[in-house]
C-alpha cells in the first residue's frame, strides 16, 4: 500500500517537472488535433483519475473524478498534453497531461490536424 503511494507521488513529481520545463516555451507544439478547423467542437470527455494543479495559468486544475471536456489534443513534439475545460457552464480552460484523464465518451471519430498558434 505504501509503495503505491510513493509510486504515485514520484510519477506526479516527474510529470510536474516535465511540464514545468515546457511551461517556459511560448508554444508546446506546432500542431493540434481537433474535431473541426476552429477547434471549437468537443472531441471527447472523461473523468480525472487524480487531482492536478498546473504549474502556471495556462494549465487546467481539477480534482479527481471531475468531468473534463477535451477540445483539442496537441500533436507533434508534445502529444502528451491535451486542452479542455472542467465545466461547460463556468469556463475554466487549459492544458493538462492526457494520462490524467480516463476517456469515457467520444464525440467524433474524425480528427483534423491543424497548425497551433502561439
Amino acid at each position: 500500500m505504501a509503495a503505491i503511494h510513493f509510486y504515485r507521488q514520484g510519477l506526479l513529481l516527474l510529470l510536474f517537472n516535465f511540464i514545468s520545463t515546457a511551461a517556459f516555451e511560448k508554444r508546446f507544439s506546432d500542431f493540434k488535433r481537433c474535431a473541426d478547423e476552429e477547434c471549437s467542437m468537443l472531441l471527447c470527455r472523461g473523468k480525472a483519475v487524480t487531482d492536478f494543479s498546473g504549474p502556471d495559468c495556462r494549465f487546467l486544475s481539477f480534482k479527481k473524478s471531475e468531468t473534463i471536456y477535451v477540445y483539442y489534443k496537441l500533436s507533434g513534439r508534445r502529444a502528451d498534453i491535451w486542452a479542455g475545460s472542467v465545466n461547460l457552464l463556468i469556463y475554466h480552460f487549459g492544458y493538462f497531461p492526457k494520462d490524467l484523464l480516463a476517456v469515457n465518451h467520444l464525440y467524433t471519430d474524425k480528427e483534423l490536424e491543424v497548425p497551433a498558434e502561439v
